[in-house]
């Protein structure tokens, strides 16, 4: 733990990370433009809206009451309404946005594993193009399982947050692999992710219960939501924090097991 924490301060991960932090917000605003456009085109069904709109709560909602359920739909028929525009507007700037982000990950954790990069410029953008798009598979299939902890018994409970947790061990071993410039083992990408993704589950349970508990979907201008936000610019650091330790973590590892092996020669 010495050695991972005086890498990290070494290659400044927290400063690392606010920058971060600082391009992952800019991509949640069109992104969340993407998701909500989504959500229209679901909700919205050419031979029976209504349906389509019920069919979504049910899956989103299986335990609101009346009165969420009535505000969802409001909302949702609104998103129906706008879902076009939404589309064309959030589509390309998601893209540049995300692959911004990607890129300067790709810088962060070429200091972390101390190499430069080398690659030249089209392949690290296919590069970040590939990350994105892994990136919202393995996210959509985390946020799946977690609606659907809430909607089952314990041992449901289980499988979904397994499932959650092993979808970001994936996407963060995938990112280990491919964003350095250098070749990063198969089990050294392994050992950062599963820190990097308990860390990540940590903060998101925790975020969910507050919106459970204090948020109040009826009144969007309230403290509680306010804190919320606050909440959620914290825990996107947090997370980037999280992602950067996991890659020192990653690296320590695989110096310590390169110093296993030239002892064993020796010996």
């Amino acid at each position: 733990m010495r050695r991972v924490y005086l890498s990290a301060y070494e290659d400044k991960v927290f400063f690392l990370a606010s920058a971060l932090a600082f391009d992952a917000l800019v991509a949640i605003l069109p992104f969340t433009m993407l998701v909500l456009a989504m959500l229209g085109h679901l909700a919205y069904s050419a031979n029976d809206p209504v349906a389509g709109m019920q069919n979504l709560l049910d899956f989103a909602l299986p335990r609101g009451g009346p009165e969420l359920r009535a505000t969802a739909e409001r909302f949702l028929g609104r998103l129906a309404e706008r879902r076009e525009a939404l589309s064309l507007l959030g589509l390309p700037l998601f893209l540049w946005f995300s692959t911004r982000f990607y890129s300067s990950a790709r810088a962060a954790l070429n200091d972390v594993f101390d190499t430069e990069e080398s690659r030249p410029w089209l392949l690290g953008k296919g590069i970040d193009l590939v990350l994105v798009l892994a990136s919202l598979a393995l996210l959509l299939l985390n946020a799946l399982a977690t609606v659907q902890v809430a909607a089952h018994p314990w041992l449901g409970q289980l499988v979904a947050q397994l499932g959650a947790l092993g979808a970001m061990v994936v996407l963060f071993s995938l990112v280990y692999t491919l964003a350095p410039s250098r070749r990063v083992s198969w089990d050294m990408a392994m050992v950062g992710a599963v820190v990097a993704a308990v860390a990540f589950e940590i903060a998101k349970a925790l975020y969910g219960f507050y919106l459970a508990r204090f948020a109040t979907f009826d009144r969007l201008l309230s403290g509680s939501n306010a804190v919320a936000v606050v909440l959620l610019v914290a825990w996107v650091y947090y997370t980037a924090c999280a992602f950067l330790i996991g890659g020192e973590v990653a690296e320590t590892y695989d110096l310590v097991k390169r110093q296993r092996q030239q002892r064993a020669v020796l010996v």
